[in-house]
């Protein structure tokens, strides 16, 4: 599924192993796609290896909502810290809530030579703002606020 994305993202390489990928769809057709990688260093955690919406559907939420979606998706299953670090306008200035800012400066090559770092060390995106975020789990009382959602087909 990643060959239908690759071509809209700046880190258009390999996805790193073990990612674990969604796609959204809007009439059976897939319009955005989530990579989610587990990071085991110091401590274990999960972060978004790559989101992307396909151009025409891009700007009305569609990412957002997939992005939102996937982290609650994690943290309420598995009791560990999901993050994005991202250089998105749309996300950085974007409204998410239950996202908190942990970091805000210039993406970094790296200290290993990692395939992700080997790949940004080459990439234009190295010299771009980026914001780190924290998933901040919806309380319970969030969750029964929020209207239910009906799929119509």
């Amino acid at each position: 599924m990643w060959q239908m994305f690759r071509q809209y993202h700046y880190l258009n390489g390999k996805l790193g192993a073990g990612v674990r990928c969604y796609v959204a769809l809007y009439q059976e057709k897939p319009v955005a796609f989530i990579a989610v990688a587990h990071v085991r260093m110091r401590g274990h955690f999960f972060r978004v290896s790559r989101l992307v919406v396909l151009p025409d559907y891009q700007g009305i939420g569609i990412g957002k909502r997939l992005l939102n979606f996937i982290a609650e998706l994690y943290t309420s299953q598995i009791n560990l810290p999901f993050y994005l670090v991202t250089s998105n306008p749309q996300l950085v200035r974007g409204n998410l809530s239950n996202w908190r800012v942990k970091r805000v400066g210039h993406g970094s090559h790296g200290r290993e030579n990692t395939p992700i770092n080997l790949e940004l060390a080459k990439s234009i995106s190295r010299r771009r703002l980026t914001v780190s975020l924290e998933y901040v789990p919806r309380t319970k009382s969030q969750k029964s606020a929020e209207p239910q959602e009906t799929v119509i087909k």
